[in-house]
């Protein structure tokens, strides 16, 4: 069966490259110029990914990633924002609100193909239930819940692959390499900074459940560890 995308895309020029992108990987893909036919599409048919620009007409990438995350049934589908907007804060402000991943334009063909594959293949390993537990600390793949002492939190896609990371790899210092490799799943050169965007949401979740903060440990030079 084919993997459904969605992509909401003002940019004719954008959106026949990746129509022919995906049509020509074996995706099926819907295109959308703006907010409100992709809204009543998604009430209609889910898909695997949605690949969202941020400048568009009416409502922005921002307000929909917004509402996509604040609807219980859309807000487990993985995605990828595809933007023009390339500094630091744009980026940090997409993924803080949610996003998988974050896409530069202008993008290379194979660059995007490879990125959701990486991600449907981690969305699709989350489906199936598996319990991670270290300490109290206790990881739920099939929802991504974080339990500890009682009390649980959500975490996304990339945030739960990260914390599962850390957590096989616990009191081992893990480099942004090998992070990198393992959660994206591609070359992420340039790109650490989305590193710690991930570690700093995981601890705010991680403490809002009762755990230090500190569980998580920066090693200087090298990137992060578990210390349970």
């Amino acid at each position: 069966m084919k993997h459904l995308v969605y992509s909401v895309e003002d940019d004719k020029n954008i959106q026949f490259v990746i129509k022919a992108a995906l049509e020509n990987s074996g995706f099926e893909i819907k295109i959308f110029g703006e907010a409100e036919p992709f809204y009543k599409t998604l009430e209609q048919k889910l898909p695997d990914l949605i690949l969202l620009d941020i400048m568009l007409p009416g409502e922005d990438g921002i307000a929909i990633l917004q509402k996509l995350k604040s609807v219980p049934a859309w807000k487990e589908i993985p995605v990828i924002i595809v933007s023009a907007k390339s500094t630091e804060i744009d980026k940090v402000v997409g993924l803080d609100l949610g996003a998988d991943d974050y896409l530069i334009k202008p993008f290379g063909v194979l660059e995007l193909i490879s990125r959701i594959k990486a991600l449907l293949r981690r969305s699709g390993e989350d489906g199936r239930e598996q319990i991670l537990e270290l300490n109290g600390l206790a990881l739920s793949n099939a929802e991504r819940i974080c339990k500890y002492k009682g009390k649980e939190t959500t975490l996304t896609a990339k945030e739960y692959e990260l914390l599962k990371l850390l957590m096989a790899h616990n009191q081992k210092a893990v480099n942004r390499e090998e992070i990198i490799g393992k959660v994206w799943g591609y070359d992420f050169l340039g790109e650490s900074r989305t590193v710690d965007v991930h570690i700093k949401t995981i601890r705010q979740k991680l403490s809002s459940i009762g755990l230090n903060a500190e569980a998580i440990r920066t090693v200087r030079g090298i990137g992060y560890k578990m210390m349970l």
